[in-house]
């Protein structure tokens, strides 16, 4: 009897979690279609292809929605980034990966891009503040390691890594704006050229001195 009951305590938090990601989907559509505010509760249900009681069994209104739909990105964008380095490269190359793995995430999720290109800065980044603070922290960490092998002219790395952070989602903003998801591939040779490149060549200038 008690292994019946644990398979229905199972199957229904599976059910659960299917609505949820139906839910997140179609909300994603809508949002970067016709923007939060003026998508309904009622349109993410059919959306959904359910009832507005079951929409509202899975989440107690839009914010709550929007909180989710915004922290599973940056969640799977945090994954993205660890799975396509190898702790063993160096520090630069991490990066570098990491740029790429981010890009890549955002062309299979354009519709996050492009709410998060639409809405209020403030409101969205606010609901996630902590990831991208957990991101800058990743970046400035590998910097950090960069200056101490001696990669990178010595700077301040949490400075570096927000400035590069900065530059990565204007130029996310930038690129959505005029050419959609395929415009997003030339970020991180542009990152790379004007910031990391000048980084390491000014240490490459710095040493050839100290060596005279």
């Amino acid at each position: 009897m008690q292994h019946n009951k644990s398979q229905g305590v199972e199957r229904r938090e599976r059910e659960r979690l299917r609505c949820k990601g139906e839910i997140i989907a179609a909300a994603s559509k809508l949002f970067a279609q016709q923007g939060i505010e003026k998508t309904s509760m009622k349109q993410i249900a059919d959306g959904a292809d359910m009832s507005v009681g079951k929409l509202y069994a899975c989440f107690r209104g839009k914010d709550e929605i929007i909180r989710e739909l915004l922290g599973d990105s940056m969640k799977s964008l945090q994954r993205g980034g660890d799975d396509a380095c190898r702790e063993t490269d160096a520090p630069l190359e991490q990066i570098r990966c990491r740029l790429v793995a981010a890009v890549d995430h955002f062309k299979a999720h354009i519709d996050f891009l492009m709410i998060y290109h639409n809405e209020s800065p403030m409101s969205c980044e606010g609901m996630i503040r902590e990831h991208i603070d957990e991101s800058i922290e990743i970046v400035a960490k590998l910097l950090a390691q960069a200056i101490d092998d001696g990669d990178i002219s010595r700077e301040d790395p949490y400075a570096l890594a927000a400035i590069l952070a900065g530059s990565v989602h204007e130029l996310m903003h930038a690129f959505a704006e005029r050419g959609g998801k395929d415009a997003l591939d030339g970020i991180p040779a542009i990152i790379d050229r004007i910031i990391i490149k000048p980084l390491e060549m000014r240490r490459e200038k710095d040493s050839g001195m100290e060596g005279r």
